[in-house]
Parts: structure tokens; sequence; C-alpha cells
């Protein structure tokens, strides 16, 4: 594996060349970038000013504050769909100048319940058909824990596909189940680890890969690996995941503090696909979300080794992906 030290985000962007995305002129501008996760420290100055947090917000109870986040997971979250480094941070995401909507359910033994995850969807939904906020991405870096078939309820199945029919982008991790947790072959596409909503083919699910597009088989009893990114084909005819992108190295993880690991998971991969569709819809607010996700798949990098059971498409690619998207 590469050496990870001094390596990150900012590797990661050039990766996936988001930085040529910028340089054509597309950083996500116009576009909301909502984020359903444990929260967003609003304090770290990637993301601290007025302009780049919405002023709309969603949470359960007055009491819990959706700009505040004691598990860093969401921050980091954010951190990679939209942080802008020229607000004083180290680093910038995919979509540097779209806007932030944090919505912050109630965790309960670190899963989100289904009825709050409906509500925070009712209200998204809700901010579009009012016309309150323009284009919308959500990004979902939360799946369900199990190693046997589990779905979502079917009020959340339902209100997913009722937000992408009300023209909202929906991007979903596949999960981190395959190997330590369900203790699978690492070397296997199957069975199927990806269950939920998103299994649906109406939304966006990502797998992760690391800098060298490789899942390693892990390494002296330490788990913490690409190998443990979800992977299947559910239903034997829906293919998912459809999309790659990479994780490694440093990264925001709280207010000011930055770690550095060996992935960050499918859910450090997501955001990148939530902020490349943002640079899409900048591009062209008239892009469908169908339309988005197949110029995505269309668009991405060949992962050799590795077939669609693994990484759908293959690793995104963000250059690409705008040039083929038309003018409106």
């Amino acid at each position: 594996m590469t050496n990870l030290i001094k390596l990150g985000l900012n590797d990661i962007i050039k990766q996936i060349n988001a930085d040529r995305a910028w340089q054509m002129g597309f950083t996500g501008k116009g576009v909301h970038i909502a984020i359903i996760d444990t929260g967003i420290e609003g304090k770290a100055k990637e993301f601290s000013t007025l302009g780049k947090k919405s002023p709309y917000q969603w949470s359960p109870s007055p009491e819990i504050d959706p700009w505040t986040d004691s598990d860093i997971h969401g921050t980091m979250i954010a951190c990679i769909a939209a942080a802008n480094s020229q607000l004083g941070g180290q680093f910038s995401g995919v979509a540097p100048d779209a806007t932030l909507i944090s919505c912050k359910p109630k965790q309960v033994k670190d899963q989100f319940p289904d009825q709050e995850l409906c509500q925070a969807y009712e209200f998204l939904i809700q901010l579009v058909v009012d016309k309150k906020i323009g284009r919308l991405v959500v990004n979902n870096s939360y799946a369900i824990k199990s190693c046997h078939y589990r779905n979502h309820s079917q009020a959340l199945l339902d209100i997913v596909k009722k937000a992408v029919a009300n023209n909202i982008v929906l991007v979903f991790a596949a999960g981190d189940n395959h190997n330590e947790y369900c203790g699978h072959n690492y070397f296997s596409p199957f069975p199927n680890t990806i269950w939920g909503a998103n299994a649906l083919p109406e939304v966006i699910t990502v797998s992760t890969v690391d800098r060298d597009l490789k899942m390693p088989a892990p390494t002296n009893n330490r788990y913490t690996l690409h190998a443990n990114s979800s992977r299947g084909i559910w239903d034997n005819k829906t293919e998912k995941p459809d999309c790659s992108a990479p994780t490694y190295g440093e990264v925001l993880w709280g207010d000011g503090k930055y770690s550095s690991k060996n992935w960050w998971g499918t859910s450090g991969a997501a955001p990148q696909v939530a902020g490349l569709a943002a640079l899409m819809l900048e591009k062209n607010p008239l892009l469908t979300p169908p339309e988005i996700q197949q110029i995505i798949k269309n668009t991405c990098q060949e992962i050799p080794n590795l077939t669609k059971n693994f990484v759908g498409r293959g690793l995104i690619d963000c250059y690409k992906a705008i040039k083929a998207v038309p003018l409106p």
C-alpha cells in the first residue's frame, strides 16, 4: 500500500480530478448539499461563515443543534463534500462553493431511527417544493449494520423514492459490512452486503478503494481497510455499487482537528460523489437524478482487477463528468 504519510483530502481531490473541474469554473455554487449525519461542527473554519451554512437545518428537537458534532463523523463528511479552505481551514472539498444544510437525527445504538430519517427527508423535500432552495443533493453516509438481509422500513424506502421524484439527488455509502463485520472473504464479491435504501436503483451507491485503486487484504489483524467495503448485486438484477471513490490520509475530524487514517470507510467515499453531483448541477441545473447517475457511471475510470460487484463502473472522474454534462 502507498505510504499515507502527508497524504489526504488534497491528494484525493487531484486523484478524482475535482481540481480540473474547478479550473473549468465549476465549484458547486448555487447548489445545496444536505448532510444527514451526526451533525457538523459549525466552528470549524472550513464552513464557519454564514454564506457557507444554510439558514435551513433540521433536528428532531430544539435542544439538538445540527451545527454541533460530538461524534465528529458528520464533520468529516461535510469537509469532503464541500469544505472551503479559503475560509481559513486546511482543506477544500469537492464542491467548495456549495451551501451546506445540516440534518442531525438522534442516534440510537449507532443507528438513525427510520422515523427520524423520514422526518429529515420530509423537511428537505418541502424546502424544494416550496422553492426555498434550488437544486439539492443529499449525502447519506449511514448504512444498515447487519450480516443478514435486513431492509429499512417501507416508509423510509418510499420517502427516498419521493425525494428523487422531486428532483433531489441522493448519494448513499455502500456500507462497511463485508470483511471485518460479516467475516466474508475479502477477495469475493459475494454474498451481497448492500441492503436498505442504499440498494435502491434510484440512488447513487458508492464503494471505496485505496490510493492504489485496490481493496487490499487485512494485515497484522487490522481490519480497518478497504476490504470492508460492502458489495454485491442486489436482488440479482440491480447493480450496486454504482461507482467508487478513494479514501485515505488526513481529513478534518472536528473543530480545527485533523486526523490521518488508512481509510474513511464508504462514509468518506459518498460525499465525494455528492460534491461531484453539485458541480454537475452548477453547470446544468436542469439535470435529473437519473441523468446525473448515468453521466457519473459513464465517465468512471475502470479499476483493474475489481469487477462491478466491488466498485460499480469504477473510479469517479469529476473532469470527465463535467465535460459530459450538456449545457441547459
